[in-house]
């Protein structure tokens, strides 16, 4: 199940970058590009999901135990799981209303949303509950999840500045919402960054919570 969740998850990015937002570039040049799916976070987060299931479907189908021990490890399964359901709860939660679906005959835009949004997250989340390593997870574990998305922020807003073009509106000083914000318009972004931190800490402690929870309770 995870080697086809992960293959699947393989095939419609390269569907996406190479079918149907093909089209849109045609049309929009300054809006989408090949390239520019690598600076959403839905797109990183889900690329490094589907490599994990992918490389530990392998190693337990060729029976390479190091290797499934090492990425069943509680941590690394954690920061998936944390890291991606954000992607999912964020997007069904706030994304969603900015969010516009394609006609008819781009429904594979439709379905590539969907994919990226609940049925990965989902996934990786029924996973979560089901875990492969009993080790504890403690405030370490955490620090080291924060890095990918401090990683990915640090890099979101010095590339925006430099090329004009930002993933996410929040992330963007010249996005309408902050247009009180004139004088100081990277307040909106500054308030909408910590937003987006909290909000991640705060799954990576529930994470951390419900793991050790499950741990104790199995024999």
């Amino acid at each position: 199940m995870a080697l086809a969740m992960g293959l699947v998850g393989y095939a419609v990015k390269l569907a996406v970058i190479f079918t149907y937002d093909g089209r849109l570039a045609a049309e929009y040049p300054g809006l989408i590009s090949k390239w520019n799916h690598l600076g959403f976070y839905t797109y990183t987060t889900n690329i490094l999901v589907d490599l994990w299931l992918v490389l530990i479907a392998l190693a337990i189908l060729l029976k390479r135990e190091k290797m499934a021990a090492l990425l069943a490890k509680a941590t690394v399964q954690g920061f998936l799981t944390v890291m991606i359901f954000s992607v999912g709860a964020m997007y069904c939660g706030v994304l969603v209303w900015y969010d516009k679906l394609y006609p008819w005959e781009l429904w594979w835009g439709n379905f590539a949303t969907i994919w990226h949004h609940v049925v990965t997250p989902v996934f990786m989340a029924c996973l979560f509950f089901r875990p492969a390593d009993r080790t504890k997870l403690g405030q370490k574990d955490l620090w080291a999840w924060l890095m990918y998305p401090l990683a990915y922020l640090v890099v979101t807003l010095l590339r925006g500045g430099l090329v004009n073009w930002y993933p996410y509106p929040f992330f963007d000083p010249a996005w309408e919402m902050f247009e009180r914000l004139q004088n100081v318009p990277w307040l909106g972004v500054s308030l909408a960054s910590a937003f987006v931190a909290a909000f991640i800490t705060t799954l990576g402690l529930l994470a951390i919570a419900i793991h050790n929870r499950l741990i104790e309770k199995r024999p």
